[in-house]
């Protein structure tokens, strides 16, 4: 009987590498803006640590906290793979939030409630995505500036909407009014915080990745981020598959937006979301577009997000600390590929 042995191609290997590489990097700078501010970095980790899975209660709130980052980032990571560059994830993400929660209120509560709002919610954030990516296939404009752009008209918007037509009429504040509680997504572990979106986001993780790895859109997807040319050759509709790939992070943005306010903010704020959309693209680089490596980037930064709470009023560093990490994340996320080839021609890796 012939053992088979568990081998890791050499581009899985790099990508773990890259990955490693941020990290270690990222911590190693924060280490020496704590030390400059006479903070043990030790220490300020462990605190870090203990804010995010020191208890049930806070293990869950980190979980919650992953929740959007997870959904939005294995979206963007199908796009990224295919080289086109949703940067509008944020905008899809309010779109997606304000259409599901008027669909809530307006059907009344109930599962058949609670069914549209995702729906109509992630269907929100494809339409949101589908004017850049039809101006990407059908006149060539950059994504990158589209999507970017429609950021500030979906949140504007939906600020707006909130602020007049579909402001609560229950309070002083620009919000919409709550969704119905037989609409909420279920608590899934009592005494906690912890829903049934967090389960969802989780499920979308083999989803995603049989999508990319089983699949022959994954395969064209693949083919069509790396040459252009071939696809082209090989027949392929490369406009098609550009669109498919940035209207479905769309959905998955949508779909994030529609969940957090669901299970856990139950109306639509202008502060629905800190930044879930611009850090969803730190999360799908550091993961190399692989879903798997996706979700244990996505529990990072939601450990990063929500330990530097109790790193704050424990050792009296500022909230500040969560975006320096995380702009320091994208640059060595972005730098780690030259990062490893210096390496390699010095030796010092053989990959």
């Amino acid at each position: 009987m012939v053992e088979r042995q568990l081998t890791i191609s050499r581009g899985t290997k790099r990508s773990i590498v890259k990955a490693l590489l941020s990290v270690v990097l990222t911590l190693a700078v924060t280490s020496v803006v704590f030390l400059i501010n006479n903070v043990n970095p030790i220490l300020a980790f462990i605190y870090m640590f203990q804010g995010a899975f020191g208890d049930i209660n806070l293990a869950s709130e980190t979980m919650i906290r992953m929740t959007p980052i997870l959904i939005v980032s294995l979206g963007l990571a199908v796009s990224f793979k295919c080289k086109i560059w949703n940067i509008g994830a944020e905008g899809q993400l309010y779109i997606g939030a304000m259409l599901g929660t008027i669909a809530a209120i307006g059907i009344g509560g109930g599962p058949l409630s609670l069914l549209a709002a995702l729906v109509v919610g992630a269907v929100g954030g494809l339409l949101w995505a589908a004017g850049p990516a039809l101006m990407k296939v059908k006149l060539g404009i950059n994504e990158v500036i589209t999507t970017f752009l429609m950021n500030f008209v979906g949140i504007y918007l939906v600020q707006w909407m909130i602020s007049y037509p579909f402001r609560s009429p229950d309070t002083y504040f620009p919000e919409s009014s709550a969704i119905p509680s037989s609409s909420a997504l279920a608590v899934i572990l009592p005494g906690t915080r912890l829903h049934l979106g967090v389960a969802l986001a989780l499920a979308l993780v083999p989803l995603v990745y049989f999508l990319l790895e089983r699949t022959t859109f994954g395969y064209k997807v693949k083919v069509v981020g790396e040459n252009p040319e071939a696809a082209r050759y090989g027949g392929m509709e490369i406009g098609k598959v550009i669109f498919v790939s940035l209207v479905f992070s769309g959905l998955l943005a949508g779909l994030a937006g529609i969940t957090e306010v669901m299970g856990i903010q139950f109306r639509v704020r202008g502060s629905l979301s800190p930044g879930y959309g611009y850090t969803g693209i730190v999360v799908a680089l550091l993961g190399n577009n692989n879903p798997i490596g996706v979700a244990l980037a996505s529990l990072f930064l939601a450990a990063i997000m929500n330990g530097s709470s109790t790193l704050a009023w424990t050792m009296n560093i500022p909230m500040g600390i969560v975006d320096l990490m995380q702009g320091l994340l994208f640059i060595f996320v972005l730098a780690s590929e030259p990062l490893v080839r210096f390496l390699e021609r010095r030796g010092v890796l053989k990959l």
